[in-house]
């Protein structure tokens, strides 16, 4: 990901250099939404086929930087941030899809664990009694 424009700044203002704030503050938008791999957009979901979209472009991802180990640990990290968040939604008594919440956490668990053989395994998981009363998918 490398180090955002807000972080260089800061190292030339402890050493004098005078900044436009303004101008900072612009250009690490800017640079941080260049750098998200995941954009807002593809972690609103509540239906069963966003969820399934937001896996594909994790799979994508995967494959896309499997010759960049920098940029597989970063998605791997945005992974687990939302799995994490998922975890909290499936335990909270406000979320309307605690269900939903709970079984794509459970996902991106296996997915963190072996990416290799994921989609086989969520092919499998599909197929399920158990998926298959919950989801009806």
């Amino acid at each position: 990901m490398g180090v955002s424009p807000a972080s260089i700044a800061r190292a030339l203002a402890d050493h004098g250099a005078r900044l436009r704030h303004p101008d900072i503050l612009t250009t690490d938008v800017r640079w941080r939404e260049r750098n998200l791999l995941l954009a807002p957009e593809d972690l609103t979901f509540g239906t069963l086929q966003a969820a399934l979209a937001l896996i594909e472009k994790i799979q994508r991802l995967r494959e896309e930087f499997e010759d960049n180990p920098a940029a597989l640990e970063h998605l791997r990290q945005s992974v687990l941030q939302i799995k994490n968040e998922l975890e909290l939604l499936a335990a909270s008594e406000k979320c309307g899809n605690r269900e939903l919440a709970s079984e794509v956490a459970q996902w991106l668990t296996v997915w963190l664990q072996t990416p290799q053989i994921f989609q086989e395994w969520l092919s499998l998981r599909h197929a399920t009694p158990d998926f298959q009363e919950r989801f009806g998918a």
